[in-house]
């Protein structure tokens, strides 16, 4: 029963592992698309996990993901961006842009 237990907790771990992998690539590319679309650049692949926590979306328990992200308008500057991605969909893009910020809601 003990072996049985480690294992379940051992396939969880890479699970989340291999789940927030796939998650955080997802998020970089939906960031890098939506910071072309706004003429700025995404700094260094700069995007990180804030912030993960479960939710239930039409009576299914999937995971929240909150990422921060830098970009650049010329360069020489760094401001934040956030996304927000939510089984295997952003629903939440924005660019805190010194000129007010700029958000995009519910991207498939």
């Amino acid at each position: 029963m003990e072996t049985f237990i480690l294992i379940a907790i051992i396939a969880g771990i890479v699970w989340f592992w291999m789940d927030s992998l796939r998650s955080r690539e997802f998020a970089t590319k939906r960031c890098h698309m939506f910071c072309v679309e706004n003429r700025v650049q995404l700094l260094d692949q700069s995007i990180h996990l804030n912030k993960v926590f479960p939710a239930r979306k039409n009576g299914r328990i999937k995971l929240r993901r909150f990422y921060v992200f830098e970009f650049s308008i010329d360069g020489a500057d760094r401001y934040n961006g956030v996304a927000v991605e939510f089984g295997n969909n952003i629903e939440y893009l924005s660019l805190l842009h010194p000129e007010g910020e700029i958000i995009q809601g519910h991207m498939h």
